[in-house]
């Protein structure tokens, strides 16, 4: 499909009736083209897992170019919002939101690995949209995250979203660029939206017991087999950055540097 006009790409991933497998590479992401290559080689076995266990859907790897070519299209008046974004991760965000509107279909990280047959989940989940929960959450309430969505085409979700977005498009300078990116365009702003919007719409979410059963404070294992679990994400985290290493380890050790801070205190 990279042969083809954006124009011809569009034409074809809209009659798909949202039959569709999205995942998204930017390479501008990391530091330099050597790491680009290299972090995404070390993911080719779970990009090929969605490969391998649906065939009979269409597969679209989006990369900088497409990306940017779907917005100026189709999303013109979204356009600024886009190019402004401080962190080339925002835009790779923002670039799901957009082709799963257009399009419907699933979109998975990168760093997603896929156990069964989509179809199959089609069949025991039905409604129009689902985002994955997380195990990564504080209170009783789900949460959702953007690394997993399925979506039908024009779902009024992503509408309400994108206004979301336009609102909240910078942060203060104080959050860094860990919790500008999770509270502008990443999981945290999703998940609030979804929250808000969750009986309205009937917004579904995929239970993380089978699709994300894992999270931060949990150890990496294999789900290969396993005929509960769908789909499992490895939490590589390649846009990640000090900051984040160190807000992640505080939400894992959070019992402990209290502990310390009450026994100095």
């Amino acid at each position: 499909m990279e042969d083809l006009s954006f124009e011809d790409l569009d034409r074809y991933l809209l009659n798909q009736d949202g039959k569709i497998i999205h995942q998204i590479w930017f390479d501008n992401i990391l530091p330099n083209k050597r790491a680009t290559r290299k972090a995404f080689e070390k993911l080719r076995t779970h990009r090929d897992s969605w490969l391998v266990q649906n065939p009979d859907w269409t597969y679209v790897c989006w990369n900088v170019k497409r990306a940017d070519e779907l917005v100026k299209h189709h999303y013109a008046h979204h356009l600024e919002l886009y190019k402004n974004y401080p962190y080339p991760i925002q835009r790779c965000d923002v670039a799901r939101y957009f082709f799963l509107h257009r399009y419907g279909g699933l979109y998975a990280d990168m760093d997603y690995h896929c156990n069964k047959p989509w179809s199959e989940v089609v069949n025991d989940f039905p409604d129009d949209i689902y985002l994955v929960e997380t195990p990564n959450k504080m209170g009783s309430e789900p949460h959702v995250s953007n690394s997993l969505m399925y979506s039908r085409p024009g779902h009024v979700f992503w509408s309400k979203l994108f206004i979301e977005l336009e609102i909240h498009k910078s942060s203060p300078m104080y959050y860094g660029q860990h919790m500008s990116v999770m509270f502008t365009t990443g999981p945290a702003i999703v998940n609030r939206i979804f929250n808000k919007y969750k009986l309205r719409y009937r917004l579904g979410y995929y239970p993380f017991k089978n699709f994300h059963p894992f999270g931060l404070s949990t150890d990496v294992i294999t789900f290969e087999n396993k005929p509960d679990v769908y789909a499992y994400h490895l939490g590589k985290g390649s846009w990640e950055t000090k900051d984040s290493k160190i807000l992640i380890f505080i939400y894992r050790d959070w019992k402990a540097l209290l502990a310390i801070i009450a026994v100095l205190i």
